[in-house]
């Protein structure tokens, strides 16, 4: 749904409202406030439209990617990566691309309940576990006496 004619003094031209984290392509687009709008006529205008924060501006959201888009365009997903508490953090496409915005949040979990072969557990920052080449500890054993010598047998 479009602005109310009324707030049009408030927004600026149509353009991106929001990228994707992970591929840095645009998932919504709208157009900027770019006038600070009266708290009561704020309420009424989130109240018909969609707005968004995308920190530190306020967006009137007229279009967002759908994650049907996504499948249309990147082919099936072939992984979700889940972080150590189970939430969200991407999904990756057949043509290899990768996306982690939220909105495609519960596209991803449906796509995960299809296809639970295709759960990749993640750390908290969305590193898939086991990918990061692991330093090995060395563990260093100190005593205060000397080790015992083993007992030869026989003699």
């Amino acid at each position: 749904m479009g602005a109310p004619e009324w707030a049009e003094r408030f927004l600026a031209e149509a353009g991106v409202a929001d990228v994707d984290p992970r591929s840095g392509e645009p998932v919504a687009w709208g157009r900027r406030v770019v006038e600070e709008i009266p708290e009561d006529q704020f309420d009424i205008l989130r109240g018909r439209c969609e707005m968004a924060c995308v920190y530190p501006d306020w967006f009137l959201v007229e279009r967002r990617l759908q994650f049907a888009d996504l499948m249309m365009a990147h082919g099936p997903a072939r992984a979700v990566g889940l972080g150590p508490g189970g939430g969200f953090k991407w999904v990756r496409f057949e043509d290899g691309s990768t996306w982690g915005h939220g909105q495609f949040r519960s596209g991803a979990l449906h796509q995960l309940e299809v296809s639970p072969r295709i759960l990749v557990r993640c750390d908290k920052d969305g590193n898939e576990k086991g990918k990061a080449p692991r330093i090995p500890r060395r563990t260093v054993v100190r005593t205060s006496r000397p080790r015992a010598q083993p007992r030869r047998r026989g003699r």
